[in-house]
């Protein structure tokens, strides 16, 4: 990976993804996240769909310095990000944030990524929205920070 060091990257940045209200992940994820000794900060969607209970949209695993606090368990789609999917008429697409992050990662580590959040299931991608338990002031806080993170599709 070179000289390439994503926690500064990330901690420059405020870790604005980290404040889109917090991942959505699966039981065995959430289990992980449980076992490595962490609080519960979590609720169930549905079967095998889990999300973070975040507060002002901000993920509760979040630090204060903006680095995470369960780095070495934390869920699919975090490790991936800013490689994120979407389905779009009923097909898988994936995306890539122009956070500070998705503008100098490596191509060769994007499309690892990419193939990585290829796992991540269809429904909960479907789901993470219209089933999501975030307050709707939490989800308007969310909206205003999502304008700063345009993506552009990958192949």
């Amino acid at each position: 990976m070179g000289d390439l060091n994503i926690l500064a990257v990330c901690t420059k940045c405020g870790a604005k993804c980290c404040k889109l209200g917090g991942s959505n992940f699966s039981t065995k994820e959430r289990n992980a996240i449980i076992h490595a000794g962490y609080p519960d900060y979590t609720k169930e969607i549905s079967t095998n769909h889990w999300e973070f209970i975040s507060k002002k949209g901000i993920c509760p695993y979040l630090n204060k310095n903006n680095s995470c606090g369960i780095y070495e368990v934390r869920p699919l789609a975090c490790k991936c990000f800013p490689v994120h999917p979407e389905i779009k008429n009923g097909k898988k697409e994936y995306y890539l944030s122009q956070c500070p992050l998705g503008k100098i990662l490596p191509k060769e580590m994007i499309s690892q990524m990419k193939k990585d959040i290829s796992k991540y299931p269809d429904k909960i991608i479907k789901e993470r929205l219209e089933k999501s338990n975030i307050s709707k002031e939490d989800f308007v806080l969310i909206k205003k920070r999502l304008k700063d993170l345009k993506s552009i599709k990958i192949k």
